[in-house]
C-alpha cells in the first residue's frame, strides 16, 4: 500500500515554541504557538521577512495522558497551560506544517523580563502577549525555576542559597484566626512560624497552583506529610503539616453550611469544645442526654410545652422558671430557688 506524504504521522517533525494563546473558540484545550524555526519572532514584517501575529498562529491539538482520557465530558481537564509556556511537539502532516500537536510542556529559569506590556498591545513574539509570564509577575523573581515554590522550598535556613518565599505562609500568618470568646476556652488556629518552619523536600511534594492562587499539595516529605487544599480567598483544609501529623484543620474566612437530607452521626471519643459567640440550635424535639449536664452563666430555657429532667436537678444563681421533670413533676424556680413542686 502507497502511503501519502501529507498522511498524519507520516515522517513527522518535531519542534519546540511558546505558547501565546489558550483561548480555543472550540474548548477543546488546543493552543496557539510560536515555534522556533518556523514562525518569525516579529508580529511586524522586517526588513522584507513577514512578521506573525499571535491570531495568525495555527491552532495545536494537545495531547492527554492516559489516565485523563476525555470523552464526552468524562476524564481529566483539558486546559491548564498559561501563555508563555514552553512546550514541545510534532508536525503531524510533517513539512507541511499545518497540524501541530503539543506533547508536553517543558519548565525553564525565565532570565528576561516580557517585553509585552500589561494591558497594551504586543511587541514581540516568543512572550506572553499579555505581558504576565515570563516577569516578575505576583511576586515570582527571574533567575527563578518555574517549579512551584512549594515544590522546590528554596529557604536559605535549610541550606539554599536564596530564599523564595511563598505567600501563602505569610498570609496565614496574617489571617489567623484567634477565638474571642470562651471564658477560658481560647482557640488558636495553628499556623506554621513563617518560612522557616516549612519542612518539604524537593521532590516529595507534588503541587498544582492555579493562577489566580488556588493551590493543591500532596506532600510526601519524610515525618511532613500532609494533603494541603487552599483557595484563594484564605479558606483550606490541611491534614498534616501545621496542624500535627494525626490532625486535620478546616478554615473558614466566611460562612459555612452544611445541609443533610438524611440523619448526621457525629462519634467523638475525645471532648467537643465549641467556642462562639451565640449558639442557637432549632429543632422540634431536643434531647440532651448525660450523667452530668451543667448549665452555666446567665442559663435561659424556653420550650414550646415543656422541659424535662430525668435525675436530679440543680438551678444555679438567677435562674427564674419552670421545670418539668421526666416523671411530670413541675418545679417552680425564682431566682435560682426552688419555691414549689407538683405533680403533673
Amino acid at each position: 500500500m502507497k502511503v501519502k506524504q501529507e498522511f498524519f504521522g507520516f515522517n513527522p517533525v518535531m519542534w519546540m515554541g511558546v505558547v501565546e494563546d489558550n483561548e480555543d473558540p472550540l474548548k477543546l484545550g488546543r493552543l496557539r504557538v510560536r515555534i522556533f524555526g518556523w514562525h518569525s519572532g516579529s508580529l511586524k514584517d522586517v526588513d522584507g521577512e513577514p512578521g506573525v501575529k499571535t491570531e495568525e498562529l495555527p491552532w495545536a491539538q494537545v495531547m492527554q495522558p492516559v489516565n485523563a482520557g476525555p470523552n464526552s465530558g468524562v476524564g481529566g481537564p483539558l486546559t491548564g497551560i498559561v501563555q508563555g509556556t514552553w512546550v514541545m511537539g510534532i508536525f503531524l502532516d510533517g513539512e507541511i506544517a499545518r497540524e501541530p500537536l503539543v506533547m508536553g510542556s517543558i519548565p525553564g529559569i525565565p532570565t528576561e523580563a516580557n517585553p509585552n506590556p500589561v494591558g497594551g498591545p504586543p511587541s514581540e513574539g516568543f512572550y506572553d502577549p499579555d505581558g504576565r509570564y515570563p516577569e516578575e509577575y505576583a511576586g515570582w523573581g527571574l533567575d527563578e525555576p518555574d517549579t512551584n515554590r512549594l515544590a522546590r522550598n528554596d529557604n536559605t535556613a535549610m541550606g539554599d542559597a536564596k530564599d523564595y518565599t511563598h505567600p501563602v505562609i505569610q498570609r496565614k500568618v496574617a489571617m489567623q484566626h484567634k477565638s474571642q470568646y470562651g471564658n477560658g476556652y481560647e482557640i488558636e488556629e495553628p499556623v506554621l512560624d513563617g518560612w522557616k518552619e516549612f519542612k518539604s523536600k524537593y521532590p516529595h511534594n507534588k503541587v498544582l497552583e492555579t493562577s489566580s492562587g488556588h493551590i493543591f499539595e500532596i506532600d510526601d516529605t519524610p515525618k511532613f506529610e500532609r494533603i494541603h487544599i487552599y483557595h484563594r480567598n484564605g479558606n483550606y483544609i490541611e491534614i498534616g503539616g501545621a496542624v500535627g501529623a494525626m490532625n486535620r484543620m478546616d478554615k473558614v474566612v466566611g460562612d459555612q453550611f452544611t445541609l443533610i437530607d438524611g440523619n448526621h452521626y457525629k462519634s467523638v471519643h475525645g471532648d467537643i469544645n465549641v467556642v462562639g459567640r451565640h449558639c442557637q440550635q432549632l429543632s422540634q424535639t431536643t434531647v440532651i442526654e448525660g450523667r452530668t449536664v451543667t448549665l452555666k452563666g446567665g442559663a435561659v430555657v424556653l420550650a414550646t410545652n415543656k422541659v424535662q429532667v430525668a435525675g436530679s436537678l440543680a438551678v444555679g444563681t438567677g435562674a427564674t422558671c419552670k421545670i418539668v421533670d421526666i416523671r411530670g413533676k413541675v418545679y417552680d424556680v425564682k431566682n435560682g430557688i426552688v419555691v414549689s413542686a407538683t405533680d403533673g
